[in-house]
């Protein structure tokens, strides 16, 4: 199959999506299909209006075009440029899977593919949360009438990454043609072979002798990281040497509002923020780590809680976290409210099995290699070209 993805952004920066879009492009490459990938230089829009992008990563092809401040919504991108390649190079490819929602360049791309008769898949990453739809409602309702349900409902497959994910969207109301669950891949081969445990302290001394509880993601409201702090300030009443370590983007300039919280609580000396790491650099924050907490609002999935266990990590999640609901209770994972003491208590625990058990844990490694050994990547194709024949329900 000739497959074609579009994303806003592969900027780390915007979040989960711009490392497992490009996962699931290799994935499908090593299977045997030419795939290329659409995307703009968004949020940097460093390129000029005329120029565009191509480079091949990983067996496929990258094309990255330009963007401006969209007029309604300065923050979020538009680009006729990859508006008009649409028009001109739809027809070349089998079927094309757009990525994300409530935004105007997948929206209007959407718009595109119907206009010109042409089928898309869409995979909304979480987009059709209740908690989502809540934030910022005054703008996404009228967008929901003018644009984003004609484009969902149209849209030949809906691509969910998890059962729980799919069950809430289910529960708002929405209408869909075709669904089918495929979780995000995570190739455990990138994180079997870590540094050194002190590595990092090369770099974050005063991480040196503390035990870390580390939260790898954006900096972001709905990351729950004002309860994770509360509960960082109970865990030090029993692990004095406890300490938070965040790594991730600074979305909205909310690192600061928790860096005046973490004053506030008395725990400013036990909160580090460590900023956007690579790959490498993320295997030494892992190497050093002693449990990953995720207790978020919403998780469509949670792809660092695979990396962490891959890792031989202990993980600490929150309801919200729906990738939790299909991992086993007990030994290196605990799913908890999103409520500060519960939170606590369940990273009390982990800390003691870390001492206990020693790290890298290795129930943790036997779990990862169970869930994602295997990914259903050939299910999808066989999804996606049964949805190309028309043949599926």
């Amino acid at each position: 199959m000739r497959i074609l993805h579009i994303i806003p952004s592969l900027a780390p920066e915007t979040g989960g999506p711009a490392q497992s879009v490009p996962q699931i492009c290799k994935a499908f490459t090593k299977a045997g299909n030419e795939v290329v990938l659409f995307t703009t230089n968004w949020p940097k829009n460093e390129m000029t209006w005329n120029c565009f992008s191509e480079e091949i990563a990983d067996g496929f092809k990258i094309v990255t075009f330009p963007s401006n401040p969209n007029l309604l919504m300065s923050n979020l991108p538009r680009s006729t440029n990859l508006i008009k390649a649409i028009r001109n190079n739809a027809q070349d490819f089998d079927i094309t899977i757009i990525h994300s929602l409530w935004n105007p360049l997948v929206s209007f791309c959407m718009r595109e593919f119907r206009r010109i008769g042409s089928r898309y898949c869409l995979m909304p990453h979480g987009m059709l949360d209740p908690v989502v739809l809540k934030r910022n409602r005054w703008k996404k309702i009228p967008w929901l009438i003018l644009w984003e349900r004609v484009n969902i409902e149209k849209a030949s497959l809906i691509i969910f990454n998890t059962e729980t994910e799919l069950e809430k969207a289910r529960r708002i109301g929405w209408v869909f043609k075709r669904t089918f669950v495929f979780p995000h891949i995570i190739d455990l081969s990138e994180w079997r072979e870590l540094p050194r445990r002190t590595t990092f302290e090369n770099k974050f001394p005063n991480v040196k002798g503390r035990e870390v509880i580390l939260f790898v993601g954006r900096i972001n409201w709905v990351k729950n990281l004002d309860k994770l702090l509360e509960a960082i300030s109970v865990v030090k009443r029993r692990r004095p040497s406890a300490m938070l370590v965040c790594i991730g983007p600074d979305n909205d300039g909310y690192r600061s509002k928790l860096e005046k919280y973490a004053q506030t609580l008395g725990i400013q000396e036990s909160l580090l923020f460590a900023g956007m790491m690579d790959r490498e650099d993320l295997k030494k924050a892992y190497a050093r780590g002693d449990v990953l907490a995720l207790v978020s609002k919403k998780e469509n999935f949670g792809r660092v809680v695979g990396e962490a266990l891959a890792c031989g990590l202990p993980v600490v999640l929150s309801e919200g976290v729906d990738i939790g609901k299909n991992l086993p209770q007990g030994g290196p994972v605990r799913c908890v409210r999103a409520v500060p003491d519960e939170i606590a208590e369940a990273l009390i625990k982990m800390l003691d099995r870390s001492v206990s058990q020693g790290l890298p844990d290795v129930q943790a490694l036997a779990l990862a290699e169970k869930t994602w050994g295997d990914s259903s990547v050939m299910q999808l194709l066989g999804v996606l070209n049964s949805t190309i024949e028309g043949t599926g329900r």
